[in-house]
């Protein structure tokens, strides 16, 4: 992904001299005369609040204050002196497997260098158009073969590959970043149709690729449904909802009072609905409620949960180091100090014979990310990481007054993202973090783009 995010890069910012052969730019048009740098300053916040986020990580890995001693009992910590100051955001010195500072800067670097590339060499909307079905299409076959494997009961992933983890699904090893990347996929399908489903209404037609999109989030969210990941089926449930709320909102006013549409119309959407029905009818719905239980009961003992319970310790972990955090992919390593605090987090069983705790849990994530995230990369971290998002969703909400119901379903969307990551580890995947960045610049991009149209059309 490091390589594939700076052949992005470089592809953007090389001199090719294509932007002066292309007739569809007018003269004086700054996406046309620009250099690379010109057209990243245009993205400037973006730019800026990731790039500072780097160099952020770059100081706590080259800036350890604590370091992992290996011996015959196992592994502890130890404090040690800064190479530069103690003031400066620090992190853990540990090797690159399993996990360290620069494991987590290499996935850091290589979304940012992609989102860098998609901003700067993007130009036209057919290539935005090009970068985000390569995203929805790919994402699709994954669940589509996620289907497959759960049918055929595989063994391995992809047919091939043994797994540690028993319950993973599609292409991830852990069911449950599985539906979440999924549950992405969602978000960019439902962007789309409602952006397409708007150009065709203004253009009167019938058709259009909004309806292959339909059938494309209904395949997803059987893939999802199917996984039984109880995060992935609540807010692709939610997704789901709102995506048909939305569409049949849009499709009611875009049909009513144009009569003559009114056979073709009805005759698609009897055939959307008849595929829709058969594919949600495949979903093992005594599964799921049998993977969610007894609701109540879990709600009533929502206090004693392992993940309420390791969400309270990661705060007592974030709140003593809150400006600058640990560091980054130090979580593992300083958690099991506050871990013991709470004994049906740290151990396994209690002992009834022997009136004592047993066993030993292993946490190497949180189960949180939104508090993990704060753990390790402070205040000042999660605040460029969230003034970073936050530029690139601002071209998107700008759109809003012509593109409505896209801009009102990223943002359910978004909510979402941050509602799964607060019970689960989704963004602690390299590759759901890249998807994930990649698809919000990418439709940042589009929207940009869009607005710039709409600015030379009313000029």
């Amino acid at each position: 992904m490091l390589i594939g995010g700076a052949l992005t890069f470089v592809a953007a910012v090389a001199p090719t001299g294509l932007t002066k052969r292309r007739p569809s730019l007018r003269r004086g048009d700054p996406q046309r005369e620009a250099g690379w740098f010109r057209k990243l300053t245009a993205h400037h916040f973006t730019f800026l609040f990731s790039f500072a986020f780097l160099i952020y990580l770059i100081t706590q890995a080259f800036n350890p204050s604590i370091t992992v001693v290996h011996g015959e009992g196992g592994w502890w910590i130890e404090k040690i002196q800064t190479p530069f100051a103690q003031w400066l955001p620090t992190s853990v010195q540990s090797g690159y497997e399993p996990m360290n500072a620069f494991r987590v800067l290499e996935w850091f670097t290589a979304s940012f260098c992609l989102m860098w590339g998609i901003l700067i060499g993007v130009t036209r909307r057919q290539s935005a158009h090009i970068i985000l079905w390569s995203l929805i299409l790919s994402g699709s076959a994954m669940g589509f073969v996620a289907i497959l494997q759960d049918i055929t009961d595989a063994d391995k992933v992809l047919w091939t590959l043994k797994s540690a983890n028993v319950n993973f699904w599609g292409s991830f090893f852990y069911r449950n970043q599985g539906a979440g990347y999924l549950n992405l996929i969602l978000i960019g399908v439902g962007v789309l149709y409602f952006y397409y489903a708007k150009r065709a209404a203004d253009r009167a037609q019938t058709g259009g690729p909004h309806l292959l999109l339909f059938l494309l989030f209904v395949l997803v969210v059987s893939s999802v449904a199917l996984a039984l990941s109880r995060g992935g089926i609540l807010f692709g449930g939610v997704l789901a909802v709102v995506f048909l709320f939305l569409s049949a909102l849009q499709y009611t006013f875009a049909r009513f009072g144009n009569r003559s549409s009114w056979v073709i119309s009805g005759l698609t959407g009897l055939l959307l609905l008849g595929g829709a029905y058969g594919a949600v009818t495949q979903v093992d719905l005594q599964a799921i409620e049998d993977r969610f239980g007894d609701v109540s009961a879990t709600i009533e003992n929502a206090e004693h949960d392992a993940r309420v319970l390791s969400s309270k310790a990661t705060w007592d972990l974030a709140q003593d180091e809150l400006w600058f955090g640990w560091g980054a992919g130090s979580f593992r390593y300083v958690f099991p100090k506050y871990q013991k605090e709470y004994p049906q987090l740290f151990y396994i069983r209690y002992h009834k014979k022997k009136q004592e705790w047993v066993g030993r849990k292993v946490y190497h994530y949180a189960h949180n990310d939104i508090l993990q995230f704060l753990a390790e990369y402070g205040i000042v971290g999660s605040g460029l990481l969230l003034l970073t998002f936050s530029s690139l969703l601002i071209p998107i909400i700008r759109s809003a007054p012509e593109h409505v119901l896209p801009a009102l379903f990223l943002m359910i969307g978004v909510a979402c993202i941050l509602a799964h990551a607060s019970v689960d580890f989704i963004l602690n995947s390299p590759a759901y973090w890249v998807a994930l960045v990649g698809l919000f610049a990418a439709l940042a991009k589009l929207f940009c783009l869009e607005r710039l149209r709409s600015r030379r059309r009313s000029s």
